[in-house]
């Protein structure tokens, strides 16, 4: 006999299921008795699916305060920071050095960047508020663009930018197919 009455009853069920492909029918206590044991399995996939979404709200509830506190973390660092090179042994008769610097995206935005703690000035943030995504959050670094730009001049540091093409102008000549028709897009 088996130890699993689960498995027993599948095993029972498959046989049910043969027996009723052989003769064509099958009897109202067999119907039953096979109707228990289908409710009785999905009974257990219901049950392991609640304990699934269960663990997957408790991982995406860690998941948020993980990430809450890392952005608590990041912002704390960001007020702290000097945004200056010398770090702990940097001595006050020391030459003032920011550690920042200008990068230009191709789009010919442009964003100025702490290398220590990784704050971000971006045109039109103020000492007051940093424009994020149309919306003014408040500026806890207490830097606005300007004194940003400021702190890049004062730096040895040397602007970077991504690879920036002339915008839509075409200075060679177009080539042609047979009919003498501008072939535009052509690709060499």
């Amino acid at each position: 006999m088996s130890n699993n009455p689960n498995k027993a009853a599948e095993a029972d069920v498959k046989s049910v299921l043969e027996e009723a492909k052989k003769t064509g029918n099958l009897s109202e206590d067999k119907f039953f008795a096979l109707l228990n044991v289908m409710m009785a399995k999905e009974a257990r996939i219901a049950e392991k699916e609640a304990a699934l979404e269960i663990a997957i709200q408790a991982r995406d509830s860690q998941r948020k305060r993980d990430s809450e506190n890392y952005t608590i973390a990041k912002i704390e660092s960001q007020k702290a920071c000097k945004h200056l090179k010398g770090g702990r042994g940097r001595t006050r008769g020391q030459q003032r050095d920011p550690a920042v610097f200008a990068h230009t995206f191709t789009d010919g935005t442009i964003v100025i960047k702490c290398q220590l703690c990784s704050a971000r000035w971006l045109q039109g943030d103020t000492d007051e508020y940093l424009t994020r995504n149309g919306n003014k959050i408040p500026n806890w670094t207490n830097i606005g663009w300007r004194r940003a730009q400021e702190m890049c001049e004062d730096s040895s540091n040397k602007a970077s930018s991504s690879e920036r093409f002339g915008g839509n102008q075409h200075t060679g000549s177009t080539p042609k197919n047979e009919a003498g028709v501008s072939i535009p897009n052509l690709q060499l």
